[in-house]
C-alpha cells in the first residue's frame, strides 16, 4: 500500500471542508496552484476523482466525500495529539502578537495587573504589523486593529476606538476650546495607512475623515504627521501642537493628567482591536483569561467625553 503525503492530505481535507481552492491556500498560507497539484497528484495516486469540478462550482464526489470524513478525523487526532505534547512544553505560556503601538501605549503600562491577577500564566508579547502565520510563528493569537475576517479563524471584537484631540496642557490652553484656534496651532496626525495584508486600510482615511468632520480647512493647518502612531501621542506629550489619535493610544496619558482633550472632540470609529486566533485556540482556557482580563480593564477605562 503506498503511503500519501500527509501534506496532500491537509490540503485536500482544507479544500473538501471549504469546497475551494482559493480559501483553503488562504488558510494554509500556500498559492492556490499548491493546492490543486496537491490534489490532482492525490487523485493520480488514488485513481479516482475526490472532486467534480462543475462551472463556477466545486463539489466532492462519492470517493471524496468517504476520504473527507476519515481525513477530518485522523487529522484532528493528529492535531489534539501535537496540542498535548507542546502545552505540556510550554505550560502556563501564552504568546501574543500586536501593533508596537497598542503594545506600548496600551498593553504594557497594564501588564503588572494582569501578571498579578495571574501569575500563573507567562504572558509572552510579540509586536509586528504583519501577517501572523500561527502554525509557523508560535503565536497563540493576535490583537489587530481593523482586522479582516479569515478562514479558519476566529475574530472578535473586543476593543471599539475613538478619534480624538488632546494636547499638553499648555498646549491646550492656549486653544482655550476653540476649533478655530487649531489653525494656530501645529495639528499632528498619523498618515501610516497600516499598509498591510492583515488589515484594512484605515488610519489614514480616518484622520481625513476626522478633519473633515471638525470642518477645518486642510490648507490652513499646519499639519505635522507621523508614519508611527504612538510617535503622534509622544509629540504631543512634548508639547508640540495638537494631536489627532486614537483614544486607545492615549487612555494611559488622560488618566495621569499629562494629556488633555482638545474642543471636547470625540469621533466613534467603524473599527477596533480584535483578538484574532485560529479556530481551534478559541477555548483555550490561558487566552480565554486573557481577553476576560483586556474587556475588564477597557471596560474599567476612564471614558474620555470632555
Amino acid at each position: 500500500m503506498k503511503n500519501h503525503s500527509l501534506n496532500g492530505l491537509r490540503m485536500f481535507e482544507a479544500a473538501a471542508r471549504h469546497l475551494s481552492f482559493t480559501v483553503a491556500a488562504s488558510e494554509l498560507n500556500v498559492t492556490q496552484a499548491a493546492v490543486s497539484q496537491q490534489i490532482r497528484r492525490l487523485e493520480e495516486e488514488l485513481g479516482v476523482k475526490l472532486f467534480v469540478r462543475g462551472k463556477g462550482k466545486l463539489s466532492l464526489s462519492v470517493s471524496g466525500q468517504e476520504l473527507a470524513g476519515s481525513t477530518k478525523a485522523a487529522l484532528s487526532i493528529i492535531h489534539k495529539s501535537i496540542r498535548r505534547i507542546t502545552d505540556t512544553e510550554t505550560e502556563g505560556v501564552l504568546a501574543i502578537s500586536t501593533l508596537a503601538s497598542f503594545a506600548s501605549r496600551w498593553l504594557i503600562p497594564r501588564l503588572s495587573k494582569f501578571h498579578e491577577k495571574h501569575p500563573d500564566i507567562a504572558l509572552h508579547v510579540h509586536t509586528s504589523g504583519t501577517k501572523v502565520d500561527f502554525n509557523r510563528d508560535g503565536i497563540d493569537a493576535a490583537i489587530r486593529l481593523a482586522a479582516k475576517k479569515e478562514p479558519g479563524l476566529h475574530e472578535e471584537l473586543i476593543f471599539p476606538d475613538s478619534l480624538c484631540l488632546v494636547a499638553s496642557p499648555e498646549v491646550a490652553r492656549s486653544v482655550c476650546d476653540k476649533f478655530e484656534n487649531l489653525y494656530h496651532q501645529p495639528l499632528i496626525i498619523d498618515n501610516s495607512r497600516l499598509l498591510d495584508e492583515n488589515t484594512l486600510d484605515i488610519s489614514g482615511l480616518a484622520t481625513e475623515h476626522a478633519i473633515a468632520v471638525l470642518r477645518l480647512d486642510k490648507m490652513k493647518l499646519d499639519l505635522r504627521t507621523y508614519k508611527q502612531s504612538d510617535s503622534v501621542v509622544l509629540a504631543a506629550l512634548a508639547g508640540q501642537g495638537v494631536a489627532l489619535t486614537r483614544l486607545s493610544l492615549c487612555a494611559g496619558d488622560l488618566e495621569t493628567g499629562k494629556l488633555v482633550q482638545v474642543c471636547g472632540f470625540k469621533l466613534p470609529l467603524q473599527f477596533g482591536y480584535s483578538l484574532v486566533c485560529p479556530l481551534s485556540r478559541a477555548d483555550d482556557p490561558k487566552l480565554l483569561t486573557f481577553k476576560r482580563w483586556m474587556i475588564q480593564e477597557i471596560a474599567d477605562q476612564q471614558d474620555y467625553d470632555g
